[in-house]
């Protein structure tokens, strides 16, 4: 029998998280945890460790941590607290890092893991949509696989592990179109943030669902696949795919396709990168070809939609530009979750701020966090 696995999960608490943790539950044998992490669900991670038998368990909130240290004083695992903390345990020795943070959070305990874990297994895309050059570097000096976790790109990289780039004349990203899927501007004047986390596929946290009701999810997943894949942004198209059945196809010079499909559930890609390169058990309901009858495919309306032609617009410009646009969503969607503002000023607020006169060197880690915070304050004071 092979050794079991251990891993470091950041982020349990978050969808992606939940699903890692469904996984190892169903292969217990070939698991061990080392080290999980939540921001402020104390009962999710109190829940999370019990299940899991973790090493060593940290909640960011300091608030939570006398409740997490108590719930947890009859198990045998560490219990810390705090930003410091979690930075420590990035940097511990383990097969597997999930990289499973939201947003750019999750940028430095992804980048301190690099070296430390054999595989990073990675569900954080701002990680690699802000720093994926020094990233993947960093990842190729180390010796540290990195394997998306998107179903997407996760479908893209298992194609590609038997193809050659030089072979490729497109490769196709598929979105489902979010809950707004047929709007015109007007209508998305007046939907509310309750509105937009309601996702007719995907069951994911607020800032995902808002992302992909503007499809700023795939403007991300296209700056993501070009640093991941090293491919350009005009081989890369993105079509609506109502049924999330596929999820991603490349087209060959030879004018074939290889395509992708599985049940749209987080749990087929994160079997994939937590036991690469063997698949294994995860539980995901098989598709019945004959029962779905038909698979529809659209273009996207990007005169209504516009997050990704800025997207491309900002990988014109350049690494500064696109470090701004992811900045300036995070700083947007928030604005718009408490209803500072309306749903289609998220894009506009992201084009004015790319727009500015930001920095341009980019070339390590420190100036990466200069940019971000730069554009940060640039969109913040748009909202005011």
């Amino acid at each position: 029998m092979n050794n079991p696995k251990s891993i470091s999960i950041f982020g349990v608490t978050g969808s992606i998280g939940i699903s890692t943790q469904e996984v190892i539950l169903l292969n217990k044998n070939n698991f061990t945890v080392d080290t999980i992490v939540a921001n402020e669900d104390v009962k999710g991670l109190i829940k999370a460790a019990i299940l899991l038998k973790a090493n060593l368990v940290i909640i960011n909130s300091k608030n939570n941590f006398i409740e997490l240290r108590d719930a947890l004083s009859d198990y045998e695992c560490e219990v810390q607290c705090g930003k410091e903390a979690i930075l420590d345990a990035s940097k511990r020795t383990v097969d597997i890092f999930v990289a499973a943070i939201i947003g750019y959070a999750g940028l430095m305990t992804t980048y301190s893991s690099i070296g430390n874990a054999k595989t990073i297994a990675l569900a954080n895309k701002e990680s690699i949509i802000c720093a994926g050059p020094l990233l993947l570097k960093q990842a190729k000096l180390k010796k540290s696989n990195i394997i998306p976790i998107d179903s997407e790109h996760n479908t893209l990289f298992q194609i590609l592990l038997s193809n050659k780039l030089d072979n490729i004349s497109k490769m196709i990203i598929t979105a489902s179109g979010g809950p707004f899927r047929g709007f015109n501007r007007e209508a998305l004047d007046k939907v509310s943030p309750e509105d937009a986390i309601k996702h007719p596929i995907w069951n994911m946290g607020k800032k995902i669902s808002i992302d992909s009701a503007t499809l700023m999810n795939k403007g991300l997943e296209l700056i993501e696949a070009v640093y991941l894949f090293d491919i350009l942004p005009e081989k890369i198209e993105i079509i609506v795919h109502p049924e999330s059945i596929i999820h991603g196809i490349i087209e060959f010079d030879d004018g074939s396709m290889s395509a992708g499909l599985s049940f749209p559930s987080m749990r087929t890609p994160i079997s994939y990168a937590l036991n690469y390169p063997k698949k294994i058990f995860s539980n995901v309901k098989p598709i019945n070809l004959t029962a779905i009858k038909s698979l529809n495919f659209e273009n996207v309306d990007e005169k209504v939609f516009r997050s990704i032609l800025i997207s491309r617009n900002a990988l014109e410009k350049g690494a500064s530009s696109v470090i701004a646009l992811n900045a300036a969503n995070e700083v947007a969607v928030a604005a718009f979750l408490n209803k500072k503002i309306n749903f289609n000023n998220i894009i506009d607020i992201i084009e004015i701020t790319i727009n500015k006169n930001l920095s341009s060197i980019t070339s390590d880690i420190d100036e990466i966090i200069n940019m971000d915070m730069e554009a940060r304050n640039i969109a913040l004071s748009i909202i005011k």
